[in-house]
């Protein structure tokens, strides 16, 4: 037979969402939110080849050679720069509205921010 009565810890549960539902003030302004970005990385892999002639200093012999060199791993911005933004709007009423974005471009192969580089975007407007 299944219990119908609510646990203490999700009477506790029910209880703080009632709370923070009550506490939150009910408005009418429109806020939209948007989450973006373009992530572009892969696998890369570049070999070259070097080939010469060393002569020998104050002889006329030379020695041939070769060098071999390849370089692998996991790349970030392979074709396009990987980014990520927020950008948001809200009306405060009165035909205005507050905006704003905020991007910056990532190295996905890291986790860090490639550059100093971002847009910040941040205003007022009708």
């Amino acid at each position: 037979m299944a219990s119908t009565s609510a646990t203490p810890k999700n009477a506790l549960h029910l209880a703080g969402i009632l709370l923070i539902t009550l506490t939150l003030p009910a408005t009418t302004h429109a806020t939209s939110l948007q989450l973006y970005g373009t992530l572009d990385g892969g696998f890369y892999s570049h070999s070259s080849k070097t080939q010469g002639h060393f002569i020998h200093p104050g002889t006329s012999q030379s020695t041939p050679f070769s060098i071999r060199s390849q370089n692998s791993g996991i790349g970030s911005g392979l074709k396009d720069e990987s980014k990520i933004g927020l950008r948001g709007s809200h009306n405060i009423g009165g035909g205005n509205r507050i905006f704003f974005e905020l991007e910056e471009e990532i190295d996905i192969a890291t986790g860090h921010r490639s550059r100093d580089r971002g847009t910040r975007v941040i205003g007022i407007g009708g």
